[in-house]
């Protein structure tokens, strides 16, 4: 009788080495999900440090403008107390120097008459003691006759000078208050184009488009998690789609006839609804007056 030996059991073995194969599976696919979740937890906290820092530059560059837009407000009023306070002392100086020169040129023609009636008197005084003497008297009589004459059309022709000098001065003075009052109409042009308003709104989401100031606005979508939001502005018949910008981010564009730029900010969110402003120039351009042109004298 022949002993057999028993044969392998090949089906327990293969068993075996399947669950080993499976529970490294596992092991890896936690190792995945666990490097997986530090990661997003990493980009999330990366994402939320970005923000607070576009929040602080937004609020010291919006601060900023603040602050550039009170000076010049300052020093336009500044430089227009300067122009009057100039304008008065040159007034003064002109009105001072006119009167000076009147004086000086009425007591010079005082003199050259006085000096020019007591010449002809003396003139006529020999006239009269040659009138009964020979011819030849009466043609030096004549002769003198003709510079008395010449000297009177001198004293004429000083006085008509003094007249034109008059006029001029007269002309210089109000060439002067043109050019102070066209440089005062320059600085309220200014000072007219440096002012802004704002026009609040409430912007639901819809699909249509809600009217702002000139602006045709419509909120798309708001994420308040995220503080972001997207909209479409409509403005001279077209459209300008803003996507996901900020929560007090300031949109800037500009429009014909306005000198400055349109500002949107959105300053408040919900899911379904965003509140902010409009900010544009109070005065437009097509309404301003054109800014006189000084003419060289």
């Amino acid at each position: 009788m022949s002993i057999t030996n028993p044969e392998p059991m090949p089906e327990k073995t293969s068993v075996s080495r399947g669950g080993a194969v499976l529970a490294l599976a596992v092991v890896a696919a936690m190792a995945m999900n666990v490097y997986l979740f530090s990661r997003v937890k990493r980009l999330e906290v990366e994402a939320l440090t970005m923000q607070m820092s576009t929040d602080e530059e937004f609020s010291k560059v919006h601060e900023g403008s603040v602050y550039r837009g009170t000076q010049a407000r300052r020093e336009l009023e500044e430089l227009r107390k300067q122009l009057s306070e100039t304008h008065k002392q040159i007034s003064k100086q002109a009105e001072a120097s006119t009167r000076r020169r009147t004086r000086k040129l009425a007591e010079s023609v005082s003199k050259q008459q006085r000096v020019q009636q007591e010449v002809l008197l003396g003139e006529l005084r020999d006239v009269a003691g040659k009138a009964g003497q020979a011819q030849e008297g009466v043609t030096a009589v004549e002769g003198e006759l003709e510079t008395v004459k010449s000297a009177a059309e001198q004293t004429r022709l000083q006085l008509s000078k003094t007249d034109a000098a008059l006029a001029s001065t007269r002309d210089l003075i109000a060439e002067l208050d043109g050019q102070m009052g066209e440089q005062g109409k320059k600085i309220e042009t200014l000072q007219q184009l440096g002012e802004r308003q704002r026009v609040v709104f409430v912007l639901n989401k819809s699909s249509r488009s809600q009217k702002v100031a000139d602006l045709q606005l419509r909120l798309r979508a708001a994420n308040p998690k995220r503080n972001r939001y997207s909209l479409d502005v409509i403005a001279d018949d077209k459209k300008i789609q803003q996507k996901n910008k900020h929560l007090h981010e300031a949109l800037r564009f500009y429009l014909p006839g306005s000198p400055q730029p349109y500002e949107i900010v959105v300053t408040q969110m919900t899911k379904n609804q965003v509140i902010g402003y409009v900010s544009k120039a109070k005065t437009e351009m097509a309404r301003l007056a054109p800014l006189p042109r000084a003419e060289t004298p």
